[in-house]
């Protein structure tokens, strides 16, 4: 597996991680622990993002900084790579 995917899969474990725990703390909105761990993860994901989007390309609508031009629709999608 190459270094994209391992990323993107990365990622994907992030997304499910943090809403798993969104969905502990609807019910234990006090627990200290989930949020600690939810937050941690908030970080892993902002920052697994931040570097597949600066070698890779944007992964959403709203990811990447760039107002040249509208990039999303030239680059691969995440899933194709």
């Amino acid at each position: 597996m190459n270094e994209q995917k391992k990323l993107f899969k990365m990622i994907q474990s992030y997304s499910f991680v943090i809403n798993e725990t969104a969905l502990y703390l609807d019910t234990h909105p006090r627990c200290r622990q989930a949020l600690r761990h939810y937050q941690k993860y908030m970080n892993l994901l902002r920052d697994a993002v931040k570097t597949y989007e600066e070698k890779y390309g944007q992964m959403t609508i709203f990811g990447g900084s760039s107002c040249d031009s509208w990039k999303w629709v030239e680059e691969p999608w995440p899933w194709e790579s």
